[in-house]
């Protein structure tokens, strides 16, 4: 009988900690759709506060990214401009450090790297080139 109690307690325990998890999941969901905002098509995500934009692109009707999308820092350095077509990465992307100096930069075709992609260090100096060729049509 002990053994009985024991495991009920056990279990009842397992679900009180099974139904906290869950509960700050949603929580943290609801946190993250209080920070995102679509409006006549453009999705728009901000850090917290809502003073810094931190995202921003355009969204079909299906929810699937179009055109240009933007990636801010919280300081509103742009990080990242990539263009999308159907969700997918296609065309040139530019890629900045934080300190707005650029990462690298190069293009892709439906989500495949594609042709020559420069990298550079935070002094903007050329650090590395690496060619991914193009697609056999």
């Amino acid at each position: 009988m002990r053994f009985l109690s024991l495991i009920l307690i056990s279990l009842f325990l397992i679900n009180c900690s099974n139904n906290k998890a869950e509960n700050n999941q949603e929580k943290q969901e609801e946190k993250v759709r209080e920070l995102i905002e679509l409006k006549d098509g453009i999705y728009t995500e901000w850090y917290p506060g809502h003073k810094q934009i931190k995202v921003r692109g355009r969204q079909d009707e299906d929810e699937k990214r179009q055109g240009i999308w933007k990636l801010y820092g919280e300081d509103g350095t742009e990080l990242s401009i990539t263009i999308y077509t159907d969700d997918k990465k296609d065309g040139h992307i530019v890629v900045r450090h934080p300190s707005g100096a650029v990462r690298y930069v190069g293009e892709y075709i439906m989500d495949e790297r594609v042709g020559e992609w420069r990298f550079y260090n935070e002094q903007g100096d050329l650090i590395k080139t690496e060619d991914f060729g193009y697609p056999e049509d």
